[in-house]
């Protein structure tokens, strides 16, 4: 189905804030709204479904938003991806399941989503830094915050937790303080 873009519908802009959300329900309208204005890489109803996306735009108090054809192309085409890889993103959703805060659902979703995507985690949630990924990884799940001491890069932990835990992940040498990519994983962002 197409949809034009429409330029007299506001941006739910004045949502974003230029402080970080102080909970996980306001980090969850956060996203929805970076979503809805096209900053985030993520799938058709952010990879929740449609039933689960409608009823987070009802939880968060927002309005679903018309987007244009390029959008849709771009949700469509990261919806396939995310289909040949959907074990691997359920499992992920159900380890930081363990970690949420109980208001943040369904954020270990949408997180386990973003993590399938190309780039830093932070920029497929269309957040503005990796300090904002940390601030919302602490807010939704501070637990993984303190087990992730050394500040390493998110997806690098999860799937190193992934890995210690028996899963079927491939790690790529025996600790971090050995492996040759150390520097890239525990490098500030820039």
């Amino acid at each position: 189905m197409n949809q034009a873009i429409r330029c007299d519908m506001p941006l739910q802009a004045s949502l974003l804030t230029t402080t970080a959300p102080a909970s996980p329900p306001q980090w969850l309208t956060d996203l929805v709204c970076r979503y809805q204005a096209g900053i985030c890489q993520l799938p058709r109803y952010m990879g929740l479904g449609a039933d689960a996306y409608y009823q987070l735009l009802q939880q968060c108090n927002i309005q679903p938003m018309v987007i244009g054809l390029l959008q849709q192309q771009r949700q469509t085409l990261l919806s396939e991806l995310l289909a040949m890889r959907e074990q691997e993103c359920q499992e992920l959703e159900q380890w930081l399941t363990g970690y949420q805060q109980s208001d943040a659902a369904p954020m270990a979703r949408i997180i386990a989503v973003a993590s399938m995507g190309f780039n830093h985690l932070w920029q497929d949630l269309g957040l503005d830094s990796r300090q904002s990924l940390r601030e919302l990884m602490q807010c939704c799940f501070p637990e993984l915050v303190v087990m992730n001491s050394q500040n390493m890069r998110w997806k690098k932990f999860f799937y190193r937790q992934q890995c210690a835990l028996g899963g079927n992940y491939v790690c790529r040498s025996p600790s971090c303080d050995e492996c040759v990519e150390r520097a890239s994983c525990f490098a500030p962002e820039e």
